[in-house]
C-alpha cells in the first residue's frame, strides 16, 4: 500500500522511457539523502517505483516557482487572482449541490496562478485552494488509476503509453472537472506540463553497474565469452548515457528524474518573476514521443542559462489535465 503524506494549507489561499540507470540531480529533493550515490537496493527500489509517497501538498510548487515561504505568498496569490483572474468555460462544472470555478492570471502567459472557488449552487463562491497552473503539451495517455486528495480538490492520476509498463504519475488541478472522464483503460488527450525542482546541464557520460537484472544478465554472457573466468573476474558493466532520454521515479508520486535534450527554450512569467519554458521529448519505438513543457524559475535556474541542444538531469513534479474542449479566455 503506497505511503500517503501531505501538508496544511491557508484555507484561503514512460517506455518509461525505460532507464535502467540513476540520474543523479542537485536539488535539496534529490532522490538519496545528502545527493549520494544510491546503492544497489536503492536503486532497485526507484527503477521499481518502490517507497513512495502520495504527498497531498502544493507549498514546494510554490517555493520552487516564487522564491517566497509559501504560506506568506499563499494568500497574497489568491487575493490577486480573485481580483485580476479571469475563468473559462472548461474550468467551472457542478457537482454534489455545488458550484465550482477555476480562476486563472494573467490569462496572456502559459504560467499562471489559479485559484478554485466553490460553494452552494446559486450561491456565494469562496476559495478553496490556489495552485500552479501549467499550460502542458497535448500527449495521448491512457488512465491506470487516480488517487484522490483527501480534500476533494485534486488528484494523483496514474497513466500509461505502453501497454504492461510501469505507469507515470501526475497532478491533476482540475480533477473535480476530469473525474468522471478518468476511467481505467480509457485514453484522453492530456495536456502534460512539469516544473523543475531542480536542474543543472548533464554531467555524467555513463554510468557504473555491479549489481542488479541488468549487471546479472551481463555477468552471465561475459562468463560464457570467458571460460575459467569466475565470478570476481567479471568486469563493471558501463553504460552510455550521453544523449540519452530518461526518466525515472522520484521519492513522491508525480515527482520524476529525468534526462534529455533541450529542443526549445522560451522565456514567459508569473507577474514579475521570470520562467524558463523548456520543451523536452522522450522517444519510443511503437507510438509518439512523449512531449513535455518544462517549466523551471528562476530560483531553481540560478545563473545557470539554459540553450537548444544542451542535455540537463532535472527534477520534475509533473502535471496535466485533460485537454480543455474550450482554449478561449472569458471573463
Amino acid at each position: 500500500m503506497p505511503r500517503k503524506s501531505k501538508e496544511t494549507m491557508p484555507e484561503e489561499a514512460a517506455e518509461r522511457p525505460a532507464a535502467e540507470q540513476f540520474v543523479q540531480v542537485s536539488p535539496a529533493d534529490g532522490a538519496t539523502p545528502g545527493g549520494r550515490e544510491p546503492t544497489p537496493e536503492e536503486m532497485e527500489a526507484m527503477l521499481e517505483g518502490k517507497n513512495r509517497t502520495h504527498f497531498e501538498g502544493l507549498g514546494d510548487a510554490w517555493a520552487v516557482l516564487t522564491g517566497q515561504n509559501p504560506a506568506e505568498v499563499v494568500p497574497q496569490v489568491v487575493a490577486t487572482v480573485m481580483h485580476e483572474g479571469g475563468t473559462r468555460p472548461a474550468w467551472q462544472w457542478k457537482r454534489g449541490g455545488r458550484d465550482h470555478i477555476l480562476l486563472a492570471w494573467p490569462q496572456d502567459q502559459p504560467v499562471r496562478a489559479s485559484v478554485l472557488v466553490a460553494g452552494e449552487e446559486g450561491g456565494k463562491l469562496a476559495p478553496v485552494s490556489a495552485v500552479p497552473l501549467l499550460d502542458g503539451l497535448p500527449n495521448d495517455l491512457t488512465v491506470e488509476e487516480a488517487h484522490p486528495w483527501e480534500n476533494g480538490l485534486g488528484a494523483n492520476v496514474a497513466v500509461s503509453m505502453i501497454e504492461g509498463k510501469n505507469p507515470m504519475w501526475f497532478f491533476d488541478p482540475l480533477y473535480g472537472r476530469d473525474r468522471d472522464d478518468l476511467t481505467p483503460g480509457i485514453t484522453h488527450t492530456f495536456l502534460l506540463a512539469g516544473l523543475a525542482y531542480g536542474l543543472r546541464k548533464a554531467l555524467l557520460d555513463e554510468v557504473t553497474i555491479t549489481q542488479g537484472p541488468k549487471f546479472e544478465a551481463y555477468a552471465e554472457a561475459w562468463l560464457a565469452e570467458n571460460p575459467g573466468a569466475s565470478r570476481l573476474d567479471v568486469p563493471p558493466l558501463k553504460v552510455k548515457v550521453a544523449g540519452r532520454h530518461m526518466i525515472m521515479p522520484g521519492r513522491r508520486f508525480c515527482e520524476y528524474q529525468l534526462r534529455a535534450v533541450i529542443e526549445e527554450v522560451q522565456d514567459c512569467r508569473l507577474e514579475k518573476m521570470p520562467v524558463k519554458l523548456l520543451y523536452l521529448s522522450f522517444p519510443f519505438e511503437n507510438r509518439e514521443p512523449m512531449r513535455l513543457a518544462l517549466y523551471v524559475s528562476k530560483m531553481v535556474l540560478g545563473d545557470f542559462e539554459p540553450e537548444k541542444g544542451q542535455e540537463v538531469d532535472a527534477y520534475v513534479w509533473l502535471q496535466a489535465r485533460i485537454i480543455d474542449i474550450d482554449q478561449g479566455p472569458q471573463q
